[in-house]
């Protein structure tokens, strides 16, 4: 039995159908996925006040140039979110390959927004990695998208905010 989808891959994956297939039922979608119409319900609600919440940036507004993220102690933590496995900091071996890629406008703020919850860029970018490639891996795996085809992913599940469990 394959293993069950995580809550943020499942929605990606109902709001591509509900894209793809404007009329497609609830319940087939459910069928689908093999889950309750209810968790479908639920999920096709979930979609739709997050989509109600994003609003788009004005066109004129420029981004903030990104902070210096935080410094980190090396046997601190990497950032995780609770469906995704943790990623270490020093997964790579010493004299490993580096990526490089160009700091523009749009990627410079995303790194300013997560160096405010604490994330350096090397973990903040690891950690999309990991997060994108489940979503990709669940929509395979499912039938949704075949092998090598890239899933627009529309949705990120958020779990409510509990100060004992955040990390920075």
């Amino acid at each position: 039995m394959p293993a069950p989808l995580t809550i943020t891959a499942r929605r990606a994956m109902v709001a591509e159908l509900l894209r793809q297939e404007p009329g497609i039922s609830q319940r087939s979608i459910a069928a689908r996925l093999g889950v309750s119409k209810d968790t479908i319900r639920r999920d096709v609600d979930a979609i739709e006040a997050a989509q109600r919440q994003a609003a788009p940036r004005p066109a004129d507004a420029e981004p903030e140039p990104a902070p210096d993220a935080p410094q980190r102690a090396e046997d601190d933590a990497p950032p995780s979110t609770p469906d995704a496995p943790p990623v270490a900091l020093d997964d790579a071996p010493p004299g490993a390959d580096h990526l490089t890629v160009p700091l523009g406008d749009q990627l410079r703020a995303g790194l300013a927004t997560l160096a405010e919850a604490g994330h350096s860029p090397e973990d903040a970018v690891r950690l999309a990695v990991a997060v994108l490639a489940r979503a990709y891996e669940g929509a395979w795996k499912f039938g949704l998208y075949p092998r090598g085809a890239a899933p627009r992913v529309q949705v990120v599940k958020l779990h409510p905010y509990d100060p004992k469990g955040a990390t920075p």
